[in-house]
């Protein structure tokens, strides 16, 4: 068969704003797994929520062995592991989710590829998303860019926001499956001077860096000429048919 992709949709949200933890929610509980593996689990949201439902398998992933250990003290099922090697043999689990984890991943593909690996039948992927046809949006990405960069000095593994194709091409590889994905809008205000003041303390943790100071004050300023709104959304569905 051969993969299709669906059409995406790029929509505001309605206000207030809906909660994109609630809408991953909701689109793996429509598809009534079995088993859920969370890859990048954190602190357990989703593994929690998962089995408040009742008679459902959810195990975490862990990047580290002491991130593991406090969430098997909370009673919750999670290894270690990275997801580029995940450590499940073939079709381990109904799902497998990766809830704001994707720009955390050193190698996304691999780490994609992996997901459709251990998946039986589909992967469901949540992330940040910025519309770059908005000058607002834009300025942004180039902050959020920004920030990450210091952050990769520091040791970090933080990268970009996907965007659709980086997810899109490594799963349609995988097989035959359908893909539908969903850009939404919040376009939240965000007040410049709390940006700034953050953004200077950020760059505080590395070396004198002046073209790092030199790149903020021309965010800055295109702040202050378009104004700065918050990430939207991507949410993107690999189903197995």
């Amino acid at each position: 068969m051969t993969p299709t992709m669906m059409v995406p949709r790029t929509e505001p949200a309605p206000s207030p704003p809906r909660d994109s933890r609630q809408e991953l929610l909701a689109a793996l509980r429509a598809l009534r797994p079995a088993s859920v593996l969370d890859v990048g689990c954190g602190v357990g949201a989703l593994l929690r929520a998962v089995a408040a439902d009742g008679a459902v398998r959810g195990v975490g992933l862990a990047p580290e062995e002491a991130a593991a250990e406090r969430a098997r003290a909370a009673g919750l099922d999670v290894q270690p592991g990275r997801a580029e090697a995940l450590p499940f043999a073939d079709g381990s689990f109904d799902v497998v989710t990766l809830e704001y984890v994707a720009h955390h991943v050193e190698h996304l593909p691999r780490a994609l590829r992996e997901a459709a690996r251990v998946a039986r039948r589909a992967v469901l992927v949540l992330d940040g998303w910025y519309d770059e046809a908005l000058p607002s949006q834009r300025v942004m990405r180039d902050l959020d860019g920004w920030r990450k960069r210091i952050d990769r000095r520091l040791g970090m593994v933080h990268n970009p926001c996907p965007k659709p194709y980086d997810l899109i091409d490594p799963l349609l590889a995988c097989g035959p499956f359908e893909i539908d994905y969903a850009c939404r809008l919040e376009l939240t205000p965000r007040p410049l001077a709390e940006l700034e003041a953050a953004a200077r303390r950020h760059l505080e943790a590395i070396a004198p860096a002046p073209e790092l100071a030199a790149e903020l004050d021309r965010i800055l300023d295109d702040g202050r000429l378009h104004g700065c709104t918050d990430a939207g959304t991507l949410l993107l569905a690999a189903r197995w048919p």
